[in-house]
């Protein structure tokens, strides 16, 4: 076994990220890699899961075309304002302890909304599911990272991230499952009936209990322990990760005693003061423009690919319908959308003469979506550095711009679904974002960097989830004019700012 060179005066001593090299890569890592994984996958799911529910329980709950954006939007707020109180919250009471609290409540509020009569309420509960899910959301990343040394830790973090390709599957593959199903069950003393939509609500957070379940079994971040001065504690974590990788016995484990290095904060300083220590720079020249930037980029990648994929099937069961009960009528994406007006007026729609059965063909192409995110995941890694990251972020505004206006104006519904498809895909741009943010940023603030922009990127999925509805149903021939014109300004930002620094540059500046 190969032992890392150190200070031989202080035999048995190591800095942490020696002591965790020394633990090796095993079977705990992948079992870390999976649970975790499975909190990034409920996240997706307990914020994109009204993009189902919301066409299937707009009768039962009277939703107008403004509640079913805000239902649609609201727990990505909920994310925004509570993502700093958890951050807070894990810095001070600990990383595992507050992902557990975070999908257990998460799971308590989704079980009360199942039950919800009146949309006011059910609102409410989405946005405090929202915050309740803004824990995982803001947590996860740090939580496995600090299981890994620096070599690792890029790639472990990238993979995780592969799993909003998993929850991107999930929920329409429950939804197709569950939602066609035609039952009703009475529950008499609350007056209630109780439709497939509710159950989907339910087996939707049923991931969440199980992965906190799941990370009662894992110990909490050694590094946060060691910030804390709980040296033994430390030790006997990696110990336990050293039997588990290697096979061998914790007193084959060389490391005696770890040795503080710079792990970023210290024990004195309160949350309050790290977070303005890292934010301020950011706001400051030289970092200003390339922090506004960046930002901007993800609100408009956001706004366009959120706002249009929380309403993607509802659009699709609307030209569905409209193929089943016009099939001799050329199909548009308009045409569809004002068809549909002249059967239901979309902004005070009422139980009576509302539809809402969800088409089977919503489910399946929603599926292949999801898919397809996943082999684009793939793409990115293999290309991102062949190609450039300017570069390729610019290919993929490009692509899903012409596809979004060619499916404004083409004919035919798989033909549209296509070019929708296409369009919405661009959601992977945020990932190559995240690494423009990499190479832009220093080490010490890169983390906050990449908080602040996704941060400005969920309220851009807010503004564009309330925006894409009314556009659509009231000025529909307008829609991806709109976006070409928000894709056009991504793009200038995009050319102003600085190239990306080489690889080997970005390694010796973190050194």
């Amino acid at each position: 076994m190969a032992v890392i060179k150190t200070d031989p005066r202080k035999e048995g001593k190591y800095s942490f990220d020696e002591a965790i090299t020394l633990t090796g890569f095993g079977a705990f890592n992948i079992c870390l890699f999976f649970i975790i994984g499975g909190f990034l996958m409920c996240v997706i799911i307990e914020t994109m899961s009204m993009m189902f529910i919301v066409p299937a329980a707009k009768c039962d709950l009277q939703l107008t075309l403004s509640q079913q954006g805000l239902l649609s939007s609201i727990s990505f707020f909920g994310v925004v304002t509570s993502s700093h109180a958890w951050g807070f919250l894990a810095d001070t009471r600990g990383r595992r302890n507050v992902l557990i609290c975070s999908l257990i409540s998460s799971f308590i509020a989704s079980i009360c909304c199942s039950f919800v009569q009146t949309s006011w309420l059910f609102i409410l509960l989405r946005y405090i599911n929202g915050g309740c899910i803004g824990g995982a959301s803001s947590i996860v990343y740090a939580y496995i990272g600090e299981f890994h040394n620096d070599k690792i830790r890029p790639k472990i973090v990238s993979g995780v991230a592969t799993f909003v390709a998993f929850g991107n599957m999930y929920l329409p593959g429950l939804a197709w499952l569950i939602l066609p199903q035609q039952w009703t069950v009475d529950i008499d003393f609350m007056n209630l009936e109780f439709k497939p939509w509710r159950l989907l609500i339910i087996i939707y957070a049923m991931p969440s209990f199980i992965f906190a379940i799941l990370l009662c079994f894992l110990p909490e971040s050694p590094k946060f322990l060691l910030t804390q001065g709980k040296y033994e504690e430390t030790l006997e974590i990696l110990k336990t990760m050293f039997k588990v990788n290697r096979g061998l016995s914790k007193e084959d484990y060389v490391v005696s005693e770890i040795f503080w290095d710079d792990l970023g904060m210290s024990k004195s300083k309160s949350f309050l003061k790290t977070l303005w220590k890292q934010t301020v720079p950011l706001l400051r020249h030289p970092l200003l423009s390339k922090t506004l930037g960046v930002s901007l980029l993800q609100f408009g990648i956001f706004a366009s690919t959120s706002g249009m994929i929380m309403w993607y099937p509802t659009i699709l069961n609307t030209m569905s319908r409209f193929v089943d009960e016009r099939p001799d009528d050329q199909l548009t994406l308009c045409k569809s959308i004002y068809w549909e007006e002249t059967n239901t007026t979309a902004s005070t729609q009422t139980v009576q003469g509302c539809n809402d059965e969800v088409k089977t063909k919503v489910f399946m192409i929603s599926l292949v979506i999801g898919m397809v995110y996943a082999c684009m995941y793939i793409f990115i890694g293999l290309l991102i550095n062949v190609i450039g990251k300017k570069n390729l972020l610019c290919l993929f505004i490009v692509v899903g711009t012409t596809a979004g206006m060619i499916s404004q104006y083409i004919e035919g519904y798989q033909m549209i679904q296509i070019m929708m498809g296409i369009f919405v895909i661009g959601g992977v741009e945020v990932g190559i974002v995240n690494a423009i943010v990499v190479d832009l940023f220093p080490t010490q603030i890169r983390a906050m960097a990449l908080a602040m922009s996704l941060m400005f990127g969920r309220f851009g999925a807010m503004v564009g989830t309330n925006l894409v509805g009314p556009l659509i149903y009231n000025w529909c021939n307008y829609l991806f004019y709109v976006f070409t014109a928000n894709h056009l300004v991504l793009m200038g930002i995009i050319f102003l700012l600085p190239s990306p620094r080489p690889l080997k540059q970005i390694m010796n500046d973190d050194a």
